[in-house]
C-alpha cells in the first residue's frame, strides 16, 4: 500500500460516472491524519515513506481531486502509533489546524492511558482540543487488537470528556468488533454513564467485515450519543447495515486521510476481513484483464453511494450525512451561527394546519389532541418502541401508534415481507398471488368462514361490511355499539340528535355532509345494555339490516352480552358483524372474540393485522359474501400488494411467537402498577381504566382535566416519553422500558401533587384549553 496524489484514467472515469453529482459543495471530513515524518522513527509508516508533510492543505487538495466540494472542513489528529512523539505531534497538530484549517476545523488529541489526566483535561477546558482521539496501540499487553475498550481507553478519560462534552474518536478491536459482546457491554455502560461524552466510532464501527456491523450495530440504536463514521469502509454492506440501523442522522462522512489516498480496498472473508492493494498481488500473476485499484477514498465513496442509493436516501440525508451532522456533534465546539436548522414540530405544525385540511387525516394525530406548543408532532425514524423527532431526540413512546401498531414500529419480519413486495413490484395488471396465500391464513383462522375481502384501512372495510349486510339482506338498518369510523352510515345516527354519538366517539360531533335521507338508519346502543340493545332494536323494526359492534374495548362483556346480542340479531334476520379493527390480535388471537365462544357473520379486522401499512380485511360466511356478491364493491388500491405482504408476515409471526399472550401478560403487570402509583398521589386524581393492553388514564379534576392532560404531557415529554392519557402497549415494550416509564409516572406525578397542593393550578379551571378531549368510545 503507498500513498498517491496521482489519478488514473480509470480513477477519472470512476469519478465522472458515479461520483460528481453526489457529494455536497461544502462537506465535513470527521476523520483525517495529518502527518508530519518527523514525529515518528524511520520507517513508521511504509505507505509514507518519502513523503513530506501532510496538512491541511494537502488533506484538502488530494480529497478535491475526486470530491468536487469546494469546502472541506476536517477534524484532525494525528497517527496514532507507539514510537510516535505525541507531545510534538499533538502540538504540531493544534497549530497545523491553527493556521491551516477551515475555520470550522478542530482537533483531537492523541492520548495513551499513561498520560497525565491533569495535562489531557487542561487542554480540552482551554479549547486547544475538542476531544480525544485512542488506539489500542496503547494499551499494555502484546496483544493489543484483543485488548478491552478500557485498556486504551479508560475511564477517566471518559471523565475529563464528559466534563467537557469532548469528542471520543473510537477504533474497537477485537475480531468481532461491534458484534463482540464485551465491546457492546463496555461501550453502552460508559455511554449511559457519560452521556455528554460524543462518541464517534471510526470505520462503522470497524466494520471491515461487514457481517459485524449487520447484527452488531442494533446495540447502538438506544445510545444517542453514538454515532459512526464511515472512513476508509469499502463495502456498501457495511453502510447499508449502518442506515438501515442508525438512519443517516447517526451516519458521519470520513475520509481516513492519508489513508484515503492508497489503492486497494477492504473485503469480508467469513468471519474476518483482508485489506487488497496493488502490493499483495504475486509478482508472476498475470490477470484476465488488469490488476489495477482505485483509491481506498473512491472505493469508500462508491460504496457510500451505492448503499445511498438503494436505500432511498434523499439530498436532505446526503447533506446530514457529509455536513450537518458533524456540525451538530461538534455543536458544543463551535460557532451557534453555523448549527444547522432545526426542524421544529410544533412550527411545521403550524404550517401544516395551513395546507392540509385539519392538519393530517387522523384526528387523534392532531397536536392538539396532546400539546399543540410542544408535541413534537412529526417523526423521522421509529424503530421498535422509540421515535426520533425531526432534531434527532429520542422519545419512548407508548401512545403506541395510536393503536395501529402491535408488534412495534419497523418489526423486522414485517419490513423483510414488504420490502420483498415492493423490490419484486407492489402493482401491476395482474393480481398478487399472495391474496390468495393471506386468504387461507384468514379462513384457518376464523372456520366458520368462507371467503374475504381485502381493504386498505378500518373505517372503509366497516363500510364494506355493513355494505354486505344491507346487500345480502336487501335492508338498510344499523343497530351499533362502538366506535366503527368516519363514514356516512356510522355518522348518520347523529342526523337530528346531536348526541346519539356521545360515549361512542366525540361528543356533539355533526353530520355535516352526511345525506339527510340517511337519518334513522343508524341507531346505536350500549354496551353491556340490553334493554338499550332492544331500543335500538325496536328503533329499526323491520328494516334491521346488521348489527355491528366491537367485542370489547375497556370493559368485558357480563352475562355473555356479545352472545346475546349475535343471538338477537340473528332472530331478527340480520347479519351480526364484529368490529375488531382496533381489538383484533391486541385482545385476543385472531381477535377479541376468540375467548367468548361467538361466531360473527361478518368481522373486520384493519391496525394491528398489517402493523403500520395500510390494510383492511372483511371475513365472512360464504352465504352472506355471496350473497352480496352483486354489489358493486371495487377500488383499485384494494389490490396492492404492500398491505397484503404486511398481514400475512404479522400473522405467520404471531402464529410462531406468543406476541398476543406476551403482551397482555405485561399489561396486566403494568396496570397494576398504574393503579398503585395513582393511588399515592390522590391530589392528581387519576384514575386508571381500561384494558391491561390499552389502559387509560383520566385527571377527574372538575373544570381543568383538559388542563391537567396537557401538564401531564408536557412533563412526560420532558422525560422522553410519548404519552397520552390512552395507551397502548406494543411486543417491542421490554421491561426495561417499562420500569423507565413507571418511574417517570411516579416522579410526574409526584411533582404535580406538590404543585397543586401549593396552589399553583388554581387558575387552570379559567383557562382550560391547550389539549383537546380524546375520543370518549364506549366502555
Amino acid at each position: 500500500m503507498k500513498y498517491t496524489n496521482l489519478l488514473t484514467n480509470v480513477d477519472q472515469s470512476l469519478i465522472k460516472k458515479r461520483l460528481s453529482d453526489f457529494v455536497p459543495d461544502e462537506i465535513y471530513d470527521i476523520h483525517t491524519h495529518p502527518y508530519h515524518p518527523a514525529h515518528f522513527p524511520p520507517g513508521t509508516w511504509d505507505f509514507l515513506k518519502d513523503q513530506g508533510i501532510l496538512g491541511c492543505n494537502e488533506h484538502r487538495l488530494a480529497l478535491q481531486q475526486y470530491m468536487p466540494s469546494k469546502t472541506i472542513h476536517g477534524l484532525y489528529f494525528g497517527m496514532p502509533n507507539k514510537k510516535a512523539d505525541l507531545q510534538e505531534m499533538n502540538g504540531w497538530v493544534y497549530e497545523e489546524v491553527l493556521m491551516n484549517g477551515t475555520s470550522l476545523s478542530r482537533s483531537l488529541r492523541v492520548v495513551s492511558p499513561q498520560d497525565d489526566r491533569k495535562h489531557v483535561a487542561e487542554s480540552l477546558r482551554t479549547g486547544q482540543f475538542i476531544g480525544l482521539k485512542v488506539y489500542h496501540c496503547y494499551a499494555a499487553r502484546p496483544d493489543t487488537m484483543n485488548a478491552s475498550l478500557t485498556a486504551y481507553a479508560p475511564e477517566w478519560m471518559w471523565e475529563v470528556l464528559d466534563e467537557n462534552k469532548g469528542v471520543l474518536l473510537l477504533h474497537i478491536v477485537r475480531d468481532g468488533a461491534m458484534d463482540d459482546p464485551d465491546n457492546q457491554k463496555e461501550i453502552r455502560r460508559l455511554c449511559s454513564a457519560y452521556p455528554h461524552v460524543r462518541l464517534i466510532l471510526a470505520h462503522v464501527a470497524r466494520s471491515f467485515n461487514y457481517r459485524n456491523a449487520r447484527s452488531g450495530l442494533y446495540s447502538l440504536v438506544d445510545l444517542d450519543n453514538v454515532v459512526v463514521d464511515t472512513s476508509a469502509v469499502t463495502e456498501s454492506e457495511s453502510f447499508a447495515a449502518a442506515l438501515k440501523i442508525l438512519g443517516p442522522r447517526r451516519v458521519v462522512w470520513g475520509s481516513d486521510f492519508a489513508v484515503s489516498e492508497a489503492r486497494g480496498r477492504c473485503v469480508t472473508t467469513g468471519e474476518y476481513f483482508y485489506w487488497l492493494h496493488p502490493e499483495t498481488i504475486a509478482s508472476g500473476h498475470t490477470p484476465a484483464t488488469t490488476n489495477e485499484m482505485t483509491l481506498i477514498g473512491i472505493e469508500s465513496l462508491l460504496a457510500l453511494r451505492e448503499a445511498c442509493d438503494d436505500a432511498g436516501m434523499t439530498r436532505s440525508d446526503m447533506q446530514d450525512i457529509f455536513l450537518d451532522n458533524a456540525l451538530r456533534l461538534l455543536g458544543p465546539h463551535l460557532p451557534q451561527s453555523v448549527a444547522p436548522l432545526s426542524d421544529n414540530g410544533p412550527e411545521r405544525w403550524k404550517e401544516a394546519r395551513e395546507v392540509i385540511s385539519g392538519g393530517t387525516g387522523l384526528l387523534s394525530k392532531r397536536a392538539e389532541m396532546f400539546d399543540e406548543t410542544q408535541w413534537p408532532a412529526y417523526f423521522s425514524k421509529a424503530i421498535g418502541c422509540e421515535v426520533w423527532d425531526m432534531t434527532g431526540k429520542r422519545y419512548i413512546d407508548f401512545a403506541g401508534g395510536i393503536g395501529a401498531v402491535l408488534l412495534g414500529y419497523a418489526d423486522p419480519d414485517v419490513n423483510a415481507a414488504v420490502h420483498r413486495r415492493v423490490s419484486q413490484g407492489s402493482y401491476c395488471s395482474l393480481v398478487n398471488p399472495q391474496e390468495v396465500e393471506l386468504a387461507r391464513e384468514l379462513l384457518a383462522l376464523h372456520p366458520w368462514a368462507g371467503k374475504v375481502r381485502y381493504a386498505r384501512g378500518g373505517g372503509e372495510a366497516m363500510t364494506m361490511a355493513v355494505r354486505i349486510a344491507r346487500a345480502a339482506t336487501g335492508r338498510s338498518g344499523v343497530a351499533f355499539c362502538g366506535y366503527h369510523g368516519w363514514h356516512d352510515w356510522y355518522l348518520a345516527a347523529n342526523l337530528g340528535e346531536q348526541d346519539a354519538l356521545d360515549g361512542h366517539l366525540l361528543p356533539g360531533l355533526p353530520p355535516i355532509g352526511v345525506p339527510r335521507e340517511l337519518k334513522g338508519t343508524s341507531v346505536p346502543f350500549r354496551y353491556n345494555d340490553v334493554k338499550s340493545l332492544e331500543d335500538a332494536l325496536e328503533a329499526l323494526g323491520n328494516n334491521l339490516a346488521a348489527v355491528v359492534m366491537e367485542p370489547m374495548r375497556s370493559q368485558f362483556p357480563q352475562d355473555d352480552f356479545v352472545a346475546r346480542v349475535a343471538a338477537r340479531c340473528r332472530e331478527q334476520g340480520a347479519v351480526f358483524v364484529v368490529d375488531e379493527v382496533s381489538s383484533g390480535l391486541r385482545y385476543g388471537f385472531p381477535g377479541a372474540l376468540s375467548g367468548m365462544n361467538v361466531e360473527p357473520d361478518l368481522v373486520v379486522y384493519a391496525k394491528a393485522m398489517s402493523n403500520g401499512f395500510p390494510f383492511g380485511t372483511v371475513i365472512g360466511r360464504e352465504e352472506i359474501m355471496d350473497a352480496a356478491g352483486a354489489s358493486f364493491i371495487s377500488s383499485s388500491y384494494w389490490t396492492d400488494g404492500v398491505g397484503t405482504a404486511a398481514a400475512l408476515a404479522v400473522i405467520q409471526k404471531m402464529k410462531r411467537l406468543p406476541v398476543q399472550r406476551m403482551v397482555w401478560e405485561k399489561g396486566v403487570a403494568f396496570k397494576e402498577n398504574l393503579v398503585t402509583i395513582a393511588a399515592k398521589y390522590p391530589a392528581c386524581q387519576l384514575a386508571v381504566g381500561g384494558m391491561p393492553v390499552t389502559p387509560t388514564l383520566a385527571f377527574q379534576q372538575e373544570g381543568s382535566s383538559l388542563a391537567m392532560k396537557k401538564i401531564f404531557i408536557q412533563k412526560m415529554l420532558s422525560r422522553g416519553f410519548l404519552v397520552s392519557t390512552s395507551m397502548y402497549l406494543m411486543y417491542a415494550h421490554e421491561q426495561r422500558h417499562i420500569d423507565l416509564f413507571l418511574a417517570a409516572l411516579d416522579s410526574v406525578l409526584k411533582e404535580m401533587e406538590q404543585e397543586l397542593n401549593a396552589g399553583s393550578y388554581d387558575a387552570l379551571a379559567r383557562e382550560q384549553g391547550g389539549s383537546q378531549a380524546g375520543f370518549a368510545r364506549l366502555a
